[in-house]
């Protein structure tokens, strides 16, 4: 049985990449870095696909580049209230 779910990237440990479960980032996937198949950053919010034996892993640019850039606008704001 076959399944996909987002997650973000978090952290690499060793030759381990520590995933959590997307939006709300409370349960980990760790990931062997030979497995992942593909160029992965932190931050980086992926679907994995799992078929029990393998994962395949897709980095969702789109979502990735929204998400920072909702980060840096929070910050921003952040900034200006401290002023």
């Amino acid at each position: 049985m076959s399944y996909h779910k987002k997650y973000t990237l978090d952290r690499f440990e060793g030759d381990y990449a520590i995933f959590l479960q997307h939006p709300d980032e409370t349960k980990q996937l760790l990931v062997h870095l030979g497995d992942i198949g593909v160029e992965v950053k932190q931050g980086d919010i992926v679907t994995i696909y799992d078929n029990g034996q393998t994962y395949e892993v897709q980095v969702l640019k789109q979502e990735t580049a929204n998400q920072k850039q909702h980060i840096t606008n929070l910050m921003q704001q952040l900034r200006e209230k401290n002023k």
